[in-house]
């Protein structure tokens, strides 16, 4: 039996990292991955992307798609081939979100499309659960890490909105959604997460 895809979405300080922590303890036997990322090759595409400055727009939405291409294939596919669950944070609609939205690049939705699709192939998510939180919380969020902000997180407040357009509308292209407001406590937020990856095991 094939296992789920469960993808968590969400911009910048929308809190995927602390939900999927949350997640592994009480689904220790899943598999989890993120988007860029996850494989060798994919972990040093997210570095460029991060922090490499300079980087041309049609080079970066490239180098996502490389990067999920690499993760598809050496990662999510086999696991789910395997009867194993899935849980990617980040995948296919933040493509749109960031790259078409966020980016202002609509005119390119089509392009984006046949080549995200080109890129995951028959790998799509069983589960979206897109932690929808207002940009001016989120990034008050991001402020307080303890880390360098990343190219995306030092964009202006209005490209944060943008993005948020673009999940929203993304994600009604999936057959599985679940919107889940973010800006209330960690464990309301989870209970949800949680209710929604156990309705489709």
């Amino acid at each position: 039996m094939k296992g789920k895809f469960i993808v968590i979405e969400g911009g910048d300080g929308a809190g995927k990292d602390t939900q999927i922590e949350l997640l592994k303890k009480d689904f220790p036997n899943f598999v989890y991955t993120r988007d860029p990322g996850g494989t060798e090759l994919g972990s040093e595409l997210r570095s460029i992307l991060q922090y490499r400055q300079g980087l041309s727009k049609p080079a970066e939405m490239l180098i996502f798609l490389a990067s999920r291409a690499q993760l598809v294939n050496e990662v999510v596919q086999p696991n789910l081939e395997k009867g194993l669950n899935v849980v990617c944070n980040r995948f296919e609609p933040s493509t749109f979100a960031y790259q078409i939205y966020g980016r202002e690049r609509l005119e390119l939705k089509e392009f984006v499309t046949q080549a995200s699709r080109f890129a995951r192939g028959e790998c799509i998510p069983d589960l979206v659960v897109l932690l929808d939180v207002p940009p001016d919380v989120a990034l008050k969020r991001v402020a307080t890490r303890d880390e360098k902000p990343t190219r995306f997180e030092q964009e202006k407040i209005d490209f944060h909105n943008r993005v948020r357009q673009g999940y929203l509308e993304s994600v009604k292209e999936f057959p599985k959604v679940e919107i889940i407001d973010a800006s209330r406590s960690i464990e309301d937020v989870y209970k949800d997460v949680k209710a929604a990856v156990s309705a489709i095991l």
